[in-house]
Parts: structure tokens; C-alpha cells; sequence
């Protein structure tokens, strides 16, 4: 679901947002990222989420980065998604850039 703000687009996943219905996620994370404002993933539900979804999440992220664009999430990781993110490696290894996006630290977001 995605949702114009004043200044922002909100983008919410369902409540389980994973490999079996990423394909309903993706274009609507891709349509807010087309327009001009910055897009704000909404975590307050913290959705189940699997790798499909960091993997979309990702790909967004290097789109948003290279093309001007603003990509962040509502509040750090958590639940199932800080689980996948340390499972898949995100956290252990994460540079200065991912720590501040998925996990808010080493500055405000």
C-alpha cells in the first residue's frame, strides 16, 4: 500500500511481504521511487518479511542512490527483518551507508 504524504511518499508492505507476493510489493516501491519525492518505507507493523523482500529492498536502494532519489525506512529493522538482515550477513558486515539505513545508527535518519 503507498500512500502520498505532504512531503513524501509512504510506502507500507502487507503484514507478510515475501518471495510468494513480492511481485505486488515491487511495483508499488518502483512507482514511488518514480516520482519526486522522497519515499519512506513504513516498518510500524513489522511485517514478516523473507530475503525476497531485502533483495527488492536493495535493488531500491542502489535505484534511489544513483538516480537522486531518497529511500528510507520509517524505523530501524526489526523482528523478522533484522533476523533475515543478520542471517543474510546485512548486519555483521554492514558498511557506515547500510548500518544508517536499516538499522538508523551513526546518525539521524
Amino acid at each position: 500500500m503507498s500512500d502520498k504524504e505532504l512531503n513524501h511518499t509512504v510506502v507500507k508492505p502487507e503484514k507478510n511481504t515475501g518471495i510468494r507476493n513480492i511481485s505486488k510489493f515491487y511495483p508499488e516501491l518502483s512507482a514511488a521511487l518514480s516520482g519526486t519525492q522522497p519515499v519512506i518505507l513504513d516498518l510500524s507493523d513489522e511485517p514478516e518479511v523473507d530475503l525476497a523482500f531485502v533483495q527488492v529492498v536493495e535493488s531500491a536502494r542502489l535505484y534511489a542512490r544513483t538516480h537522486g532519489k531518497t529511500l528510507s525506512l520509517s524505523q530501524p529493522a526489526s523482528g523478522s527483518l533484522l533476523d533475515v538482515l543478520g542471517r543474510a550477513g546485512f548486519i555483521e558486515n554492514a558498511s557506515h551507508e547500510d548500518a544508517l539505513f536499516w538499522l538508523h545508527k551513526g546518525s539521524a535518519q
